[in-house]
């Protein structure tokens, strides 16, 4: 009801001037028809379909038409504003209030806009005009021309000016500023430009001054918003097709009136697509540049977030293309890779081109990142890293193919390096370990068999008397406890270097007190007062008790073992420990290599596993400590000195 009453009034107070042809000159109902049945009515048929027909009707009949000719512009205001729904809602669906929610603020959209208006209003003029010259007869172009260019007026004024209303007051919260990028005094200046410019346009109407008229527009459509400018646009229309009924401006100083109207029609015509198209073209360059300032964010986010990624993995990473130029790269690659001093750079690439494994060098077919290039992907290939001034490294490389580079038509890969130097060492060192068990277990089994078979022999024979069964049996045990000892040794091996420490105060004397009593060497060890350490007191006391054991293993045949610990303060936070004995001692040669797995000094005539001193030293290098072997400097004999942190220094530094 609301939009019928205000098309019966708008139909009404534009009533026809002198001259205007079949209807009113100033047709802003037929503006709001198009926007009603838009706005109300999603099918073609229906209560506002009706409604409209109906005060359509009235306002032709109130206006003086003949009641055929009445009822022809009824039919044909209805039918051109139902094909101009039509037409917006097929050819511009993402409008709001044309089946979509976006506002009219991209000029690809208005070009179908006005295309949909044109065609409906100028298929409603032609079929207004044929009508109207078959019931009144005589030629009627020029009154056709008219009613398409007050119909295109107002539709393009009102239809705009309604949806961008709309599709704010319905939109969500934040919206566009009203104002655009000016303020309220530019806002003020603007209006008042635009009244001082039409004023003196419409007054001095002998003066060519109408081309100003579009500067206002100008200025709306690309400092205020699009609805402002919309708005604008309808006002300033209204206004000038209104001077001119009344004769006021240059459109009414045509000598042909009818003339003057049509050009003053197109003329707001013009000035409100010049004006759309303007505001519309800023919209969309707004649009892209914040769609492009937000993309540069993302970017720069995600670059960010993409380095922060990749600097914290610890594992080298760098991606390459099959020129050799560096495109990504981050710190561990740079550790791993160069020389130390600096990233790398596409020029170091002596890192990518010196790799050899197994003491081979890898030609160009074999290198990781050449077989990753080609689209091969590589997992966990070792290789030994040689660079000058530098010891050499096995790592293990990663490397995974990557899009290719199109535009530089090239290959480029991602390759991951992780040094596994220690592992290797780990792994050989533990086949070494495993092959010396084998040994060393294999022996003592083979006696115990053959003298159990010698056993079972005896017995098959019935020779087998106590005395020889005896000898038999302590062989066998001899054997077994060999076996026995290995077996602890080898766990003792295993748990110094992987359980977590205990750390606490360790009385080092009373240690050595207490393994002196368990091994019945109360008066063959003795022991001078040791400053506290901090140390873990099981490790420590499997540490000492190898000490002290081999120290009354090792003695020549015929000699009392004698031992002595005594230890003192090294600087603040040491404390260093020596065992003292008269025993064979150590030749040079051997005295850094007793401290390996397996390697015994004196193998030919003393058992062993080989393990003892290599438990020792993993103990105290736990510790953060040192051990050395040397020879007694008071006599026949060795000395082991090893150093572990002193306890009072170490409390000390915590507490701070």
């Amino acid at each position: 009801m609301g939009f019928a009453v205000a098309y019966l009034a708008f139909a009404l107070l534009s009533r026809e001037a002198p001259g205007a042809g079949f209807d009113s000159v100033v047709r802003p109902a037929g503006g709001i028809a198009i926007l009603w049945l838009l706005l109300r009515q999603p099918g073609l048929a229906g209560l506002d379909t009706a409604l409209l027909t109906t005060v359509a009707y009235v306002a032709n009949s109130v206006t003086g038409a003949d009641p055929g000719v009445a009822a022809l512009i009824t039919a044909t205001n209805v039918g051109q504003s139902v094909l101009a729904v039509v037409l917006l809602r097929r050819w511009c669906p993402s409008l709001w209030g044309c089946g979509g929610t976006r506002p009219l603020d991209r000029p690809r959209v208005l070009a179908p806009y006005c295309a949909a208006l044109v065609v409906a209003l100028g298929l409603g003029a032609l079929v207004a005009a044929v009508g109207v010259a078959a019931i009144e007869g005589g030629e009627q172009t020029a009154e056709g021309i008219l009613w398409f260019g007050r119909n295109l007026c107002s539709a393009l004024v009102m239809v705009t000016a309604g949806l961008l209303l709309g599709q704010r007051l319905t939109s969500p919260r934040p919206r566009r500023r009203l104002l655009g990028e000016a303020g309220p005094v530019e806002l003020v200046a603007a209006t008042a430009f635009t009244v001082v410019m039409y004023g003196l346009a419409f007054v001095l109407v002998d003066e060519p001054l109408a081309f100003v008229l579009l500067a206002a527009t100008v200025w709306f459509a690309l400092r205020f918003s699009t609805l402002l400018s919309s708005l604008h646009s309808l006002l300033v229309g209204f206004a000038t097709l209104g001077l001119t009924v009344n004769g006021i401006g240059p459109f009414a100083a045509v000598e042909r009136t009818d003339l003057g109207y049509l050009v003053a029609q197109f003329f707001v015509a013009a000035i409100s697509v010049t004006g759309m198209i303007l505001a519309t073209g800023r919209d969309e360059r707004q649009a892209l540049s914040a769609e492009l300032r937000r993309s540069q964010e993302e970017a720069l986010y995600e670059a960010s977030v993409r380095d922060a990624v990749i600097g914290s993995i610890t594992e080298g990473l760098i991606v390459v293309d099959q020129t050799g130029e560096l495109l990504i790269q981050n710190g561990a690659a740079s550790a791993l890779l160069g020389d130390g001093t600096g990233p790398l750079t596409s020029d170091s690439r002596f890192a990518l081109s010196s790799w050899s494994i197994d003491g081979a060098e890898l030609d160009d077919s074999q290198r990781p990142t050449a077989r990753a290039l080609r689209g091969e992907t590589v997992h966990g290939a070792e290789v030994v890293l040689r660079i000058d001034g530098q010891p050499e490294r096995v790592l293990s490389i990663s490397g995974i193919p990557l899009p290719r580079d199109e535009i530089r038509n090239r290959s480029r890969a991602l390759m991951i390096f992780r040094d596994v130097t220690e592992e290797h060492a780990h792994r050989q060192e533990l086949a070494s370990f495993a092959g010396v068990v084998a040994h060393d277990l294999r022996n003592p089994l083979a006696a115990i068999d053959g003298w159990t078979e010698m056993i079972a022999d005896e017995l098959d024979g019935g020779d087998l008397d106590p005395q020889t069964a005896r000898e038999f049996v302590a062989r066998v045990r001899s054997s077994s406890g060999r076996m026995r000892e290995l077996i602890r040794d080898l766990l003792a091996h295993a748990t110094s270097g992987s359980r977590d420490l205990d750390l606490c105060p360790v009385d080092i004397g009373a240690l050595v007190a207490e393994i002196a009593a368990a091994r019945h060497a109360e008066d063959r060890v003795v022991c001078e007062p040791v400053p506290p350490v901090l140390a873990d007191p099981v490790l420590i006391r499997q540490a000492v008790d190898n000490l002290i054991g081999n120290a009354l293993k090792y003695v020549a045949p015929g000699v009392e073992p004698e031992i002595s610990v005594r230890g003192r303060r090294s600087g603040s936070r040491l404390v260093t420990v020596q065992v003292v004995d008269n025993g064979i001692g150590i030749p040079v040669a051997e005295r850094e290599r007793v401290f390996e797995e397996f390697h015994r000094a004196h193998y030919r005539d003393y058992e062993g596993s080989g393990l003892g001193l290599s438990i020792v030293r993993r103990i105290i290098t736990r510790h953060d400590g040192t051990i050395v072997a040397r020879a007694n400097p008071t006599g026949r004999g060795s000395l082991f000195e090893f150093t572990l942190p002193a306890y009072d220094a170490a409390a000390a530094q915590l507490g701070a």
